[in-house]
């Protein structure tokens, strides 16, 4: 539904004109059925949760499980690169839900925020939480909410002691993350609020355009710069980078933040386009739908890092190969009869074998010589009937002797 998109769940079973209509949609599962399994799809225990009354009370719970598990999961196919980042990413719901954030800069005011670490290079997901508030995810005392959410995102990954680089922007970076960071030997690059503490030097600095003014301290590193004239000067920390400047002009720091910040905003454009996402009542049910679509995100990525192919199917051919392994459309790569026992043709599923040479048969199931313009040609044949067959035909070829 996310590559074909139409006004509601109904349109996708539309019969009535033929303008409308989407076989494949009838063919997989009726729409009551399908309405069904949207209507309970569940991934927890309701019974075993708690309920709003009880101390213990998670409003995450009934997505939970499947949240725990992407985490788990996520970090053990993929090694990611030095350079890491940590940012929010958000999704819209106006159902009720204790949960929800009123954003108003946002085109949709209400929304679930999810804290993520993703590899910079590849926009990888390697660790998300959902933020349910600060009634249940109160701020330690002494302790900023940023620091929180790094730390905690970079234990759970299983990333600290091992001289990553997180990027991340001015809601995290402080110098409080630099200085719990670096006993974790783990470095930290980002912008910094004018309202955080910072040396007086970098607060006060109104450099000229296209000028940096730097100060350190140990391995701490602290910058105002200013790119143009009329813009206001960016203060910048890093623990990692040098006070360098490029043959632009422009600090290193700028730089490197500017190619490896961008990560979680990359994987919320590239999911968009696909997404497939509808008005749902149930906030947790939008939810769940939105990490299937994560789960999507990882395994495409995946693919491009491990596959053979050349050239690397697209993200949206590698979309519909998953839809139609998942309905069950695909037939397995066949082996010539020749080589199968005699007794066990019957157990296994038809196939198609290529045509030697060039030769064409009229495929027995889409082709209608007597309808103009229906002639349906193919260059592979049924390897037990022999009859014309194309590949995406062979689930209703039901007339063949080995049935």
């Amino acid at each position: 539904m996310g590559l074909i998109r139409k006004s509601s769940i109904e349109e996708y079973w539309n019969s009535t004109m033929a303008s409308q209509a989407s076989n494949w949609f009838k063919r997989t599962m009726s729409r009551n059925r399908f309405q069904n399994i949207l209507r309970f799809l569940y991934v927890s225990d309701h019974s075993k949760n708690c309920p709003r009354e009880h101390p213990g009370y998670d409003p995450a719970s009934r997505f939970r499980p499947l949240l725990n598990f992407m985490n788990r999961q996520f970090g053990r196919f993929l090694v990611p690169e030095k350079e890491i980042c940590v940012d929010e990413t958000l999704v819209a719901s106006k159902g009720h839900n204790i949960m929800r954030q009123y954003i108003p800069s946002k085109a949709g005011k209400f929304r679930i925020k999810f804290w993520m670490l993703c590899e910079s290079a590849t926009s990888y997901i390697l660790q998300m939480t959902v933020y349910r508030g600060r009634n249940f995810d109160p701020v330690p005392s002494g302790e900023l909410q940023g620091t929180q959410v790094v730390t905690s995102l970079l234990s759970s990954a299983n990333l600290l002691n091992k001289c990553y680089h997180v990027f991340c922007d001015s809601f995290f970076c402080s110098l409080n993350l630099a200085t719990r960071l670096l006993q974790s030997n783990t470095f930290v690059t980002g912008t910094l609020r004018k309202n955080r503490p910072m040396p007086n030097v970098i607060k006060s600095a109104d450099p000229a355009p296209n000028n940096a003014v730097y100060m350190r301290k140990g391995k701490v590193l602290c910058m105002a710069y200013r790119d143009a004239d009329g813009k206001r000067p960016v203060r910048m920390l890093s623990t990692y980078l040098p006070a360098q400047e490029l043959r632009s002009g422009k600090p290193k720091i700028v730089h490197v933040y500017n190619k490896n910040m961008g990560g979680v905003d990359t994987t919320d454009s590239v999911m968009k386009a696909y997404s497939g996402q509808r008005k749902n009542r149930k906030t947790w049910k939008k939810v769940l739908l939105h990490l299937y679509h994560r789960i999507l995100h990882n395994a495409y990525i995946l693919y491009t890092k491990n596959t053979a192919d050349t050239p690397i199917k697209s993200r949206v051919r590698f979309i519909q190969d998953v839809v139609e392994s998942l309905s069950d459309t695909v037939t397995i790569n066949v082996i010539p009869a020749r080589a199968r026992p005699h007794d066990q043709r019957r157990n296994i599923h038809v196939g198609v074998k290529l045509l030697s040479g060039r030769k064409e048969k009229d495929c027995c199931v889409c082709s209608r010589r007597s309808q103009a313009g229906g002639r349906r040609r193919s260059r592979t044949a049924c390897s037990f009937c022999g009859k014309g067959l194309h590949r995406c035909c062979i689930q209703f070829h039901y007339n063949c002797h080995e049935y």
